[in-house]
């Protein structure tokens, strides 16, 4: 006799509400476990079954009795037990799930098929339906159920004598109340059927929501609305959202209207759309909830609904179907799809398209197509890159070559790397080595190994390369000059980079020295620094922390032993300097011509440098006129002949006169197009933008939230939500209350949103019959 220590038992309550089947009787029992294992007590805490089995209640669902039965669980199968610990079934099932009246739902394996059947039992364990079903999903007295068909599932509704109400030929049923269910056709559309297998409504929907207080909220093409319980529609499907609020009322928000204007403010059309971009001529691409399409100016749609867009390159769009890659073409005439989406990557490249479709053995196959879809090569090739200089690399039986923009294999695919043209040169690998090609295919630089090792070169100009080597047969690594006929000009056991001018040469350690393009040193490999040649004129070299000046031909200008404590970089011939703790200018002779006597500088742009005494800012010129008098808390390099200064917090702009030309009472100034500013002043903590010229003079008043500058002679302007377009002169055109203005640049028009908040619907009251 099993003996139980009742501070380990978990005693497990349910609720009668859980399944309206189950009897009184039925809740006078306890479910209890002790550590894996489960049995049953009856309310006086006595053991009538005992804790021995691996699960009881049922498979899905809450365990607890049903009509004096339940199931128990032995492995991984289930079998029917009385509640008096009598066995009515062998364990025998996938699964056992309480249905009404005595009915269980239940499923076994179909050994033939590997795959479970379900069907019918009754409370004494007898079929009372046959296990032919590939599911059966209970809906009060009704069942769901599904058969296979060419290995897919299809849907209908039967009773509990297997008599249709709903024959198999749906994707898919939901139940939406007690009365209803949504139920989906081939096409993946539902309609609403009521339990009597009457159609309430024709497949019109995307989806339909559960019922509330009798009301549906259905989905259509991105819209939605209302329908009642009988299917009527009680509120259009044209919304944006819908919430219902009770029986009598529900809640909508209506889509935005985009207006088309005219800069001058001539309606064009409107479209309505939750969101609308322009994407090219004739092309916009829109949002209707998750739909998400294309549509031209007429508001005609473009691609099929099932099909998206993953980005737009140039006057190209790739689309999407199914995990495969199409093209859509844009014009001013027209917009069509010129690639059917069954590619499996596509590479939009100017007015050409490389697509590639992959074959069995993993590889791709890539084509190359015009900007109409025409097949342009006539191989398929293995890989291949984006065009430059009108070639395209590409791998045909494992080598590489080049195709040209009209398709032709222009240069043989005979080499074991190919990198795009640069400048009508090309960095190509061979069996020799690697070397430079020109777009005929000839020889600029002839494969050659440098004592035995391969070399990997990187153009200069069309007459130097830098070469670089691997260690070889115990040789370091090498690095060295070479001209276009293969002749070493220069060779080291130290990196070369190019500079633009000259070659760094940088160790091991880390030190720079430089070398000329015709091999000769410049300055030794022992510095920490050496910048790029500077105004064609100069370098700066620098090591612990002094610095020197080298002319363009390698002449010492200015040797480390000086006296600059700081050396800036020239500007407009002049570096800025910092001797005795003071600043200011030397040529590139290191002459002082400037004297140091400022606490601080800026570098000189349009022959003007600001200049700092005694904390406060002005300007000099550069034979040393003070044009501006120190005045200012702060003085910024000059830009298109103005420079910004600050002076008591605020901002303002003078000109190389010193004269003021902006006024000093600005909290920010940005320079925006065309040599025009953005203007921004605070005011009551709000800060208003407005926009002036490049000669100071107010175009906008800054009283506005934001503006943006179109560079066509109009700007976007926004004061709290709402949005306008001025004239540069600031005058108002399309007026100051849209909620969002778009400028279209390809069609030159505004979208102009109009928007409105929540609304409530008052429904009539539903008359009985």
């Amino acid at each position: 006799m099993l003996k139980f220590n009742p501070l380990l038992l978990t005693f497990l309550f349910f609720f009668h509400a859980a399944l309206g089947s189950i009897t009184g009787d039925d809740n006078e029992f306890t479910i209890v476990e002790e550590g894996s294992k489960k049995g049953l007590f009856d309310t006086n805490g006595k053991v009538i079954i005992p804790v021995i089995y691996d699960d009881l209640g049922w498979s899905q669902g809450l365990p607890t009795v049903f009509h004096k039965v339940l199931g128990y669980r032995e492995a991984d199968s289930w079998g029917l037990i009385h509640v008096k610990n009598h066995k009515i079934t062998t364990p025998l099932f996938n699964s056992l799930q309480p249905f009404y009246d005595k009915l269980i739902i239940a499923s076994k394996k179909d050994n033939h098929k590997h795959r479970s059947l379900f069907g019918l039992i009754n409370t004494k364990g007898e079929q009372e339906l046959e296990f032919r079903y590939h599911s059966l999903e209970k809906h009060n007295e009704q069942l769901i159920a599904s058969v296979l068909e060419k290995n897919f599932p299809l849907y209908g509704v039967i009773n509990a004598k297997g008599e249709a109400l709903l024959g198999f030929k749906y994707n898919h049923i939901f139940p939406l109340s007690d009365k209803t269910y949504a139920v989906y056709n081939h096409t993946n559309q539902v309609g609403l059927f009521d339990v009597e297998g009457n159609f309430l409504t024709e497949f019109l929907y995307d989806s339909i929501a559960p019922f509330q207080h009798h009301l549906a909220v259905v989905y259509q093409n991105g819209r939605q609305g209302v329908i009642r319980e009988d299917g009527i529609v009680v509120v259009p499907v044209k919304y944006n959202r819908v919430k219902i609020n009770g029986a009598h009322q529900v809640s909508v928000l209506p889509f935005g209207k985009w207006h088309v204007f005219s800069a001058e403010n001539k309606h064009v059309r409107e479209y309505t759309y939750e969101s609308i971009k322009p994407a090219g001529v004739n092309l916009y691409q829109v949002k209707i909830g998750d739909l998400k399409t294309f549509i031209d100016t007429k508001g005609n749609t473009i691609l099929p609904e099932q099909w998206h867009v993953t980005s737009l390159v140039q006057r190209f769009a790739i689309v999407a179907h199914k995990g495969k890659y199409g093209v859509l073409s844009n014009s001013a005439d027209t917009n069509q799809i010129i690639l059917q989406p069954e590619y499996d990557s596509l590479v939009i490249d100017e007015s050409h398209i490389l697509a590639c479709k992959k074959i069995n053995t993993g590889e791709g196959a890539w084509t190359l197509h015009d900007s109409t879809g025409q097949l342009l090569t006539n191989y398929v090739y293995q890989d291949a890159k984006k065009s430059s200089e009108g070639f395209f690399p590409v791998k045909r039986k494992n080598y590489w070559g080049y195709v040209n923009l009209k398709g032709e294999e222009a240069i043989a695919c005979q080499f074991m790397m190919a990198e795009p043209f640069k400048q009508s040169r090309a960095k190509v690998d061979f069996i020799e080595g690697q070397g430079i090609i020109n777009t005929s295919g000839n020889w600029v630089v002839k494969p050659f190994k440098h004592n035995g090792a391969t070399l990997h070169l990187d153009r200069i100009h069309d007459d130097l390369y830098i070469f670089s080597t691997q260690p070889y047969q115990y040789q370091p690594a090498k690095y060295g000059l070479v001209d276009s006929e293969g002749r070493e000009i220069y060779v080291s056991s130290d990196q070369l980079i190019d500079n633009g001018s000259s070659v760094w040469e940088r160790n091991v350690q880390g030190k720079y020295g430089l070398i000329s393009y015709q091999g000769q040193r410049l300055l030794e490999t022992k510095y920490d620094t050496i910048s790029a040649l500077q105004e064609n004129v100069a370098y700066i070299f620098a090591k612990e922390g002094k610095s020197g000046i080298l002319s363009s031909e390698g002449k010492m200008l200015v040797n480390l032993d000086n006296n600059f404590q700081e050396l800036h970089p020239i500007s407009e011939k002049f570096f800025g300097v910092k001797i005795d703790n003071k600043f200011g200018f030397v040529d590139t002779l290191g002459r002082l011509r400037i004297a140091n006597r400022y606490d601080s500088i800026t570098h000189y742009q349009s022959g003007m440098a600001a200049i700092s005494l005694l904390g406060r800012w002005g300007y000099i010129s550069k034979s040393e006129k003070l044009v501006v008098q120190p005045q200012f808390d702060r003085a910024y390099p000059f830009s298109g002949g103005l420079a910004v200064v600050k002076k008591d917090g605020k901002l303002g702009m003078v000109n190389k006169k010193g004269e003021t030309v902006v006024p000093i009472e600005y909290d920010r100034i940005t320079p925006g197009k065309e040599n025009r500013f953005l203007v921004t002043r605070e005011n009551n903590g709000h800060q208003q933008v407005g926009l002036v010229s490049r000669t100071g003079r107010s175009l906008i008043y800054p009283k506005y939230d934001s503006l943006l500058d179109l560079e066509n002679g109009y700007v976007v302007i926004s004061r709290g939500d709402k949005f306008g377009l001025l004239t540069m002169e600031g005058r108002s055109t399309i007026p100051l209350i849209y909620d969002d203005i778009i400028y279209d640049a390809y069609n030159d028009i505004y979208l102009a949103l109009e928007t409105k908040g929540w609304q409530s619907i008052d429904l009539p009251a539903v008359q009985s019959k």
